[in-house]
């Protein structure tokens, strides 16, 4: 949250800067007009040159913000449809007497690899976020890969109830490859309400998820 106060405050730091300068340009232009004084001009000039760099710098600090907002937006509705993947009962133990054949969802990562490609999240301010979400795609992509071998160990093999059995445990075991994308997407979630929790947008969707418990 400090880093969005800190965001805040160097906008509007540019802002006052900008409108300051136009201000005090326009008090000693109409001082010039009245006096004709020519000492005025190079003043004026100078605080005309301010007022336009400090304002390219609000607008370009403005235009970050919002493309900061979009990503963040975009990795919360992506946690939402993973949270929903990651807690599928196709995840949920086999009964040992009637194991069946199964097709996994996937989690997705079409935020995260398009905040990390974009370096919409350069700044250092947002290092911890860009650090989990280099974790949660490794960890997303192992996952997978362990899903798509343990339908190829299902359904090609045409494994048996034991088979199934091995490969749900291989699966669901702690400190696997399942354990540690829900750990990662539990993480994920701390951060975006603790670090992001001044984006109204992000409170608002991870308001969506499903009370824990």
């Amino acid at each position: 949250m400090a880093g969005g106060r800190s965001s805040g405050r160097r906008s509007a730091a540019y802002s006052v800067l900008t409108f300051t300068a136009l201000a005090v340009a326009l008090g000693v232009c109409v001082s010039w007009l009245v006096t004709a004084t020519p000492k005025w001009e190079p003043v004026i000039q100078t605080l005309a040159l301010v007022a336009a760099i400090s304002g390219v710098f609000a607008e370009r600090r403005a235009a970050a913000q919002e493309r900061e907002g979009q990503a963040l937006h975009a990795l919360t509705d992506e946690l939402l449809k993973n949270t929903a993947i990651l807690t599928d009962r196709r995840f949920e133990p086999l009964d040992p007497g009637r194991p069946v054949h199964r097709v996994f969802p996937r989690p997705v990562l079409s935020a995260t690899d398009t905040a990390l490609v974009s370096g919409v999240f350069a700044h250092r301010s947002h290092a911890e976020l860009v650090a989990l979400l280099h974790e949660w795609r490794d960890a997303v992509y192992e996952l997978n890969r362990r899903l798509d071998l343990a339908e190829l160990r299902s359904f090609v093999v045409e494994a048996e109830s034991a088979e199934l059995l091995r490969v749900d445990a291989d699966l669901r075991r702690e400190d696997g490859h399942l354990d540690r994308a829900r750990t990662l997407r539990d993480r994920m979630e701390a951060l975006l309400r603790g670090r992001y929790g001044y984006d109204e947008g992000v409170v608002e969707r991870l308001g969506r998820l499903p009370a824990a418990g």
